[in-house]
């Protein structure tokens, strides 16, 4: 009897640890953090190794470090700058100014932050930072670099559209830079197609058409084994571009160089204290199967929730492809099991820019407020 009596005590309390709140496996979830500055257009999110986040005030001309405990840190930019996109170097952190036509670097210990004008004047509209210390941008109608020597160079092309502009870049192994032209023309005839990549050492451009008849390539991330995903914003799909398996065409173009004109400004911090609390809000996802298609060199996965209009565009060490959508949700491709999962925001209509994914899996997401104030910057916990 008592042999009987503890066997059942044993069972008891371990379907009671199972079935506890403790014990149990949570949902996903999304927590949205409100920006320090109300209003001010969050943009360019990147995750540091120690867990916190930098991103963009454009609207506010501030970038913010928002550290693991929640706490923010404000820095001006200067001469009213318009930072969009940052990336986190060894040496600070490099930033567009879309107001100003220049490449920026912040030095957090001390605030100063050294401003370099991009000859031409256009407006930089990225950032990525190569291995020999050069930093990579596009241009609406080319791509810049400014190298480890502050020298500039920059590859202007005609465009497939007189309406299309270059959003995203992406630096792949062999040191070319990828990129796509994006308009708002719709499926069809009055859309882009064009993924470009650039040899710098040779100034070739090799230009790809995605499958879609006006598909609009939107976000480009060049993969370690060659090949690129692309996001095609009314494609409704993301692909996989293999180069050298898909059609292409190459043409030459000539650079235009020209040394930086710095200036440097003295730092400040403006803003330092604890970040609200929020909580975390749950989120039901939508797991669907996908069937892709095949064209030479391209596999095409349609996104199942209409109208998506993906953009950025991360991949996690699982190899599963992360995208924002800007129609209110963040999806995931598992390639292998050829499924997409989307995860809705709590906040639909609020403008959607970039996304991180940080060292726990959590992807981070930047909201612009264009439609549904204040800026925030959120993320998910799947």
């Amino acid at each position: 009897m008592k042999l009987n009596f503890l066997v059942r005590w044993i069972m008891g309390l371990g379907m009671t640890l199972l079935l506890s709140p403790a014990w149990a496996k949570h949902g996903p979830t999304v927590t949205e953090f409100p920006t320090p500055t109300p209003d001010s257009l969050a943009e360019g999110v990147e995750v540091a190794r120690d867990g916190s986040i930098w991103y963009c005030e454009t609207l506010a001309s501030r970038l913010v470090l928002q550290r693991p405990d929640r706490s923010v840190v404000e820095y001006p930019v200067p001469n009213n700058g318009q930072p969009n996109t940052l990336k986190i170097g060894q040496d600070g952190i490099w930033f567009t100014d879309q107001l100003n036509n220049a490449i920026d670097v912040l030095h957090p210990e001390s605030g100063e932050v050294e401003e370099y004008r991009i000859p031409s004047g256009a407006m930089p509209t990225w950032i990525e930072l190569g291995t020999d210390g050069s930093v990579w941008f596009p241009e609406p109608s080319g791509v810049g670099r400014l190298d480890a020597n502050r020298v500039f160079t920059e590859w202007q092309i005609v465009l497939e559209k007189a309406d299309a502009h270059i959003e995203i870049i992406s630096l792949d192994l062999a040191g070319h830079v990828w990129f796509a032209e994006k308009n708002f023309g719709g499926p069809g005839p009055d859309g882009t197609n064009t993924v470009r990549r650039l040899d710098p050492a040779t100034n070739v451009i090799s230009e790809y058409r995605v499958p879609t008849l006006g598909g609009t390539p939107a976000g480009v991330l060049a993969n370690a084994d060659g090949t690129v995903w692309v996001t095609e914003f009314f494609g409704n799909a993301v692909a996989l571009l293999d180069p050298g398996a898909a059609p292409h065409t190459d043409f030459t173009v000539t650079p235009l160089r020209g040394a930086a004109a710095e200036q440097s400004t003295p730092g400040t911090h403006l803003h330092a204290g604890g970040g609200p609390h929020v909580a975390a809000t749950p989120v039901t996802p939508r797991l669907t199967a996908v069937t892709p298609s095949r064209t030479p060199g391209w596999i095409e996965y349609p996104i199942p929730f209409p109208d998506a209009n993906a953009g950025d565009l991360r991949v996690d060490a699982s190899g599963r492809l992360w995208f924002e959508e800007d129609a209110g949700q963040i999806g995931v491709l598992d390639p292998v099991a050829l499924t997409i999962t989307e995860y809705p925001l709590p906040t639909q209509g609020n403008g959607y820019y970039n996304i991180e994914i940080d060292p726990h899996g959590r992807i981070w997401i930047t909201e612009a407020g264009f439609f549904a104030p204040p800026s925030k910057v959120a993320v998910l916990e799947p």
